[in-house]
């Protein structure tokens, strides 16, 4: 069977009951447990499967587009884990900084020893309480509604808040950026937000592994010419590392 029968007849799967399962996939076609995932990952990349632990679940019409944290943290932890060391380096002692709620910043945060003094504010429970366990790093939430998906904080009470706020360095993840540069979102909620974080920061660093790069989403909140540093594994394609030298973006290469 060709790839792309398979592919689509595992679509149909998906669109029937909601979700699939990496081993009855390998016993229905008769392949290996990494051709079932390979293809899983390139629905996920057309946006029509969200993977889970042990296979993917169908993508809901007319649904909040962030998939749940439990799943984006399983995500390309590898990746993740390896941009999390190259950025450390950036952090300097008794720095004021921003950490949003991408799992990769969040990544960060776990690196982050009790030796450095300090100040990060976060929109997210999960890195603020992973963060306030370090005595010597003084933690800030902001205030707002909680969102279910991603277990941040957004709205009106937290911009407001940012608006009195300037940071040193910013740590942000994004959902895609688009072939020309363009940094996206899929979420209204976080679009605001995070334009408020870049306007308010000195040095705004974004964290994002190779899968995002060269997809764009819905909502355009900048582009890379605005950002000082993008930190990226060595999977990125050479037409994105290109697209940073022209507009003058420093830009960092974790070897995974």
């Amino acid at each position: 069977m060709l790839k792309s029968e398979r592919l689509l007849q595992i679509q149909a799967m998906l669109n029937k009951y909601g979700k699939v399962e990496v081993s009855n996939l390998c016993r229905i076609f008769n392949v290996t447990e990494m051709t079932i995932r390979r293809d899983l990952n390139e629905l996920e990349k057309q946006n029509l499967a969200i993977r889970s632990h042990g296979g993917a679940v169908a993508v809901r019409k007319n649904a909040d587009p962030q998939r749940p944290y439990y799943m984006r943290i399983s995500s390309h932890m590898a990746e993740k884990e390896a941009i999390a060391a190259a950025a450390m380096p950036l952090i300097p002692n008794g720095a004021r900084l921003f950490f949003d709620s991408s799992t990769t910043v969040y990544c960060l945060a776990r690196c982050l020893a009790n030796t450095q003094n300090l100040l990060v504010v976060t929109d997210t429970l999960t890195t603020a309480l992973e963060l306030n366990s370090r005595t010597n790093i003084h933690v800030m939430c902001l205030g707002g509604e909680l969102q279910k998906n991603t277990n941040s904080c957004s709205g009106i009470f937290a911009e407001n808040m940012l608006q009195s706020m300037r940071f040193d360095y910013a740590f942000i993840g994004l959902y895609g950026i688009s072939a020309d540069g363009y940094l996206s979102t899929p979420s209204t909620s976080e679009f605001s937000l995070k334009r408020t974080v870049i306007e308010h920061s000195a040095h705004t660093v974004v964290l994002i592994d190779s899968s995002k790069l060269v997809m764009p989403n819905f909502l355009q909140l900048g582009h890379i010419s605005e950002i000082d540093t993008i930190v990226t594994d060595s999977n990125a394609p050479q037409s994105f590392i290109d697209n940073c030298r022209q507009h003058d973006t420093k830009l960092i290469i974790a070897n995974v």
